[in-house]
């Protein structure tokens, strides 16, 4: 039930702003140019999303540069074509403990990696990726703005131009609607514009200021 996962949630949240009172931490800017061990993690659960990371990989990676991938699925299984794809890893609520904590061998190795630079994906605010967002040892962490993320050193407010980007939506929807889609269809059309609308637009305002901050 909803009311039980907020609580767990809640739980969850004060075991994690409890253990964070204890670790020391000062980040240190460092440009996208700069960022030899890079660290993306993000929301797999729509397909359309590991496509936009899987470009945005190529687009990162140069000689001498290595990145780490780690999907969150909000399933309890894992989709099929998930499986295998080298250099992503992916885990789901199945790898959760009762109150949301990630316990999997793969979130254990993508929280104990020194990155250079953390970039936090993710368009929803959930707590797995929040818990292994704040706990990374990361010297700069990167993401979506979020009033309740204390652990970013940067952040890109999408929230200003989700308006924009909605009305940009209608007007690529208009033509599907005039078809005969089924309401689950259009459903569907719908959410997959809309998050890769946004996950497009936060990668490249991120790459751009990531690309020109200074120390």
């Amino acid at each position: 039930m909803e009311w039980v996962d907020n609580i767990k949630a809640n739980i969850g949240k004060q075991i994690l702003a409890n253990r964070m009172k204890s670790r020391k931490r000062s980040p240190v800017v460092c440009t996208i140019h700069e960022a030899q061990n890079i660290g993306i993690i993000y929301n797999a659960t729509e397909y359309v999303s590991f496509e936009i990371i899987r470009e945005l990989v190529k687009r990162l990676s140069h000689e001498g540069t290595r990145i780490m991938v780690l999907g969150y699925v909000h399933s309890k299984e894992l989709i099929d074509h998930y499986l295998y794809r080298k250099g992503f890893d992916f885990f789901s609520t199945n790898d959760l403990n009762w109150y949301f904590k990630p316990v999997s061998s793969v979130t254990e190795q993508f929280v104990s990696e020194p990155f250079d630079l953390l970039i936090n994906l993710s368009l929803q605010d959930y707590y797995p990726i929040h818990y292994i967002t704040a706990l990374s040892p990361a010297t700069f962490k990167a993401g979506r703005f979020s009033p309740d993320d204390q652990y970013l050193d940067f952040m890109i407010d999408i929230e200003k131009e989700k308006r924009n980007m909605n009305s940009v939506q209608q007007e690529i929807m208009k033509d599907a609607l005039k078809s005969d889609l089924d309401a689950d269809i259009e459903a569907d059309v719908n959410k997959k514009t809309e998050t890769e609308m946004q996950l497009n637009f936060l990668i490249n305002q991120l790459i751009h200021y990531l690309s020109i901050l200074k120390k």
